[in-house]
C-alpha cells in the first residue's frame, strides 16, 4: 500500500462505544461503505486493544465524505440507539500505515 493510499484516506468519523461486539460490527460496516481501492485502510488502528487505551473510541476512515455519511446512516439503521455515540468528524485526517 503506498502513501498516497493512506492519503486519500481523509474523511475520518470517531465513535465511542463501550461494547467491543458493536466496534467489531462497526468495522465491518466501515469496510462495507468504503468506496476506496483498500478497503482496510478505513478500519486500521480500530483494534480491541487500541480501543481499551483510547477510552472505547475508534477512528474509522474513508475515501469520500459520502462514504462517510453513508457510514454513518447505515449505523443508525442497523445498531440500536445507544450502542455508540459519535464523538465528531474530520475532512483532513488521514490515515497512516499501522504495521511497523
Amino acid at each position: 500500500m503506498s502513501s498516497a493510499d493512506y492519503a486519500a484516506c481523509r474523511y475520518s468519523v470517531t465513535l465511542k462505544t463501550d461494547d467491543l461486539a458493536v466496534l467489531h460490527m462497526l468495522r465491518g460496516l466501515t469496510q462495507h461503505c468504503y468506496s476506496g481501492r483498500l478497503p482496510q485502510i478505513s478500519w486500521g488502528g480500530t483494534t480491541a486493544k487500541s480501543w481499551r487505551l483510547s477510552d472505547g473510541r475508534a477512528t474509522f476512515r474513508f475515501s469520500t465524505s459520502a462514504d462517510r455519511s453513508q457510514f454513518l446512516r447505515e449505523a443508525e439503521r442497523l445498531l440500536p440507539a445507544g450502542t455508540w455515540k459519535l464523538e465528531g468528524t474530520d475532512d483532513n485526517d488521514p490515515a497512516s500505515p499501522q504495521r511497523k
